[in-house]
């Protein structure tokens, strides 16, 4: 994560380019994705498909009753022990895993979520300027930086002349306000919200030289807490009846979250211990699987998986984990096995899509293995290693356009944005003018571009002022095969 502050500090106080006034036509939303586009690539996203999906359920459970909106929203899980949530213009939520390993119910992260969908939903950010400021990429940056680290995100704001790092109380309670609502709506407990933040005010108590950035970012009193106990009387808010505290996912999502968050022989060792004082139980070798798949002891993922499947397998919830596991162990027969029994019950899985084009792909049915990839990415446009092994196997078979095509998309995904830039380049040149992909791809391009200047400017300041950030210490774009080698996608 300091790696992330520095290069972030170093972009938001070298590149000052002003983007459109964020309150014009779509303007939040392109604000939100120049956004993603800048610093996915410094932001660990978790792609575990259960943990995403536990989140992404719950969030568009709560969008469900906004009504109409100007933006989708979009949810992700950053990697990082802290209890730390956050929301940009346009729909962008962002969790941390260490917030999610932490929870009691869904309700709490139902309170969190609809919490950070009011900021969005009633334009806070964007309310928060000065009136007639537009926002700026730096600006912007600097509030990101407020919500991982405030000493860093202050000093970044400053120099972006932005107003303030919190939002004012007003704001706070506004997003209380209606992230009670929404949740209610959607079935969860309002209460929920005052207990989460009763937690975290415990926890800066306990350890007041650690406190939980969610609470400076979005600071929580007793004042504050009693406020929404008030607003949920005022609103004459119900809790639920009838309906369970935790959903199945939960369990698996903290045992991932854990084992992400959390030192690998701590985690093990806890999951360890409850699979032993259980033997017979299939939830909790099904959880200590989970957890050595994450932390990528495979053999050991396997032997406890295939435990829990000769217990009864949780009525196929092993399976998709399973066959990942036989995938990555290149055990192509029993990951098929796997896999097609999970999609049988659930044929909308894009990502068990992938795992089993990866399978067939091992077995040497490249034609297979590529209907698989687009199946995946009919589902879920934004699986990058769908894209990338798609684009692989058509360069393999001499479709060059598709292939690099594929490439940049997944360079893209991935916040590779100058390999990016330039496989788009090698797409345009590749194919028929005025078509409709070269249209695609010419916006892509032109999207890019300024993305990858403003990024090289950076770059060359960093060196006259002397100093240095992530960029500095990678290259800085795509494997001297893909710039200067054959005009074919490189297999390797």
């Amino acid at each position: 994560m300091r790696r992330l502050l520095a290069a972030l500090l170093a972009i938001a106080l070298v590149v000052p380019r002003p983007v459109r006034a964020a309150r014009e036509g779509g303007g939040e939303a392109d604000l939100g994705r120049r956004f993603l586009l800048e610093v996915r690539s410094e932001l660990p996203i978790v792609d575990d498909p259960a943990v995403a999906g536990y989140v992404d359920r719950i969030g568009h459970k709560l969008v469900a009753t906004l009504g109409p909106q100007q933006f989708d929203y979009h949810f992700y899980v950053v990697q990082h022990p802290a209890l730390n949530a956050f929301a940009v213009p346009g729909g962008y939520v962002f969790v941390f895993s260490g917030l999610l390993a932490h929870l009691s119910n869904d309700d709490e992260l139902a309170g969190v979520l609809g919490h950070e969908i009011g900021h969005v939903s009633a334009h806070h950010i964007v309310r928060q300027q000065q009136q007639g400021q537009a926002w700026t990429a730096a600006a912007l940056l600097g509030v990101l930086l407020s919500a991982v680290n405030p000493v860093l995100g202050a000093g970044a704001l400053a120099a972006a002349e932005t107003a303030q790092l919190k939002y004012s109380r007003e704001f706070e309670q506004e997003a209380d306000y209606l992230g009670l609502r929404y949740s209610t709506q959607a079935g969860y407990d309002p209460h929920s919200l005052g207990s989460f933040f009763k937690t975290l005010l415990a926890e800066a108590r306990i350890n007041p030289a650690g406190v939980p950035p969610y609470m400076l970012s979005h600071p929580i009193t007793e004042d504050r807490i009693a406020h929404v106990e008030t607003t949920i009387t005022a609103q004459k808010l119900k809790t639920p009846s009838g309906r369970p505290a935790a959903s199945a996912e939960l369990a698996e999502t903290e045992a991932v979250a854990r084992a992400i968050a959390d030192p690998a022989e701590v985690v093990i060792g806890r999951y360890r211990r409850l699979a032993d004082e259980k033997p017979d139980d299939a939830e909790r070798q099904f959880l200590l699987g989970r957890v050595y798949q994450t932390v990528g002891q495979l053999d050991a993922a396997r032997a406890a998986l295939e435990k829990c499947r000769d217990l009864g397998g949780l009525g196929g919830r092993v399976d998709r984990p399973l066959g990942a596991v036989y995938a990555a162990l290149k055990e192509p027969a029993k990951a098929r096995e796997s896999l097609t029994r999970h999609l049988t019950k659930h044929p909308d899985d894009g990502w068990a899509h992938l795992e089993l084009g990866k399978a067939i792909a091992d077995a040497g049915s490249s034609g297979d293995a590529v209907v698989e990839f687009q199946r995946a990415l009919a589902l879920d446009p934004d699986l990058d290693e769908a894209h990338r092994l798609m684009g692989l196997e058509l360069g393999r078979k001499g479709d060059e356009a598709e292939g690099f095509y594929h490439l940049a998309l997944a360079s893209r995904l991935r916040g590779e944005l100058e390999q990016a830039l330039s496989q788009f380049q090698r797409t345009d040149h590749l194919l028929t003018p005025g078509s409709v992909r070269q249209v695609e791809v010419e916006r892509a391009i032109e999207e890019l571009e300024p993305l990858v200047r403003e990024r090289e400017r950076a770059r060359q300041e960093r060196r006259r002022t002397g100093r240095r950030g992530i960029a500095d210490e990678r290259p800085l774009s795509a494997p001297a095969a893909m710039q200067r080698g054959p005009a074919r996608p490189s297999t390797r």
